[in-house]
């Protein structure tokens, strides 16, 4: 495709693009666990089809058991904690795992310092909790 085809190609699909980044621009900002999910689309995505991120999916994740999806690697302490049936995420579990996820789970591959404010992990626990079927 030449140049001018190109081009004309992407302001054609510009719109669209551009549609979608508001949407999630005004979701953001009339839900507060979406704006502070935001700290977490680095590594997660709550869009059952996308995969491929450095950390697994989080759709439908509240009351799925731990290490649960067969199309991500999981830690060796988060396989055997899912395993063992000890973890499953619900939200307390989730509230625990996102205040100190080192502390809670030893040995997770999870790279994060924690959410550390109570109302925030509660507003993104409510967040993931709508995100399933």
């Amino acid at each position: 495709m030449s140049a001018a085809g190109r081009l004309l190609l992407a302001l054609a699909l510009a719109p669209g693009a551009l549609g979608a980044a508001a949407a999630a621009r005004a979701e953001s900002a009339a839900d507060p666990g979406a704006r502070a999910f935001q700290k977490c689309f680095a590594c997660h995505s709550v869009n059952p089809a996308e995969r491929g991120l450095p950390g697994p999916n989080l759709y439908h994740i509240v009351g799925r058991p731990a290490a649960a999806l067969d199309d991500y690697e999981y830690s060796p302490a988060m396989i055997a904690a899912g395993r063992s049936g000890k973890l499953v995420w619900t939200e307390a579990t989730l509230d625990r795992f996102l205040a100190n996820p080192q502390t809670f789970l030893p040995g997770t591959a999870m790279n994060f310092f924690g959410l550390r404010n109570a109302e925030e992990r509660k507003a993104v626990i409510a967040y993931l909790a709508r995100k399933r079927p």
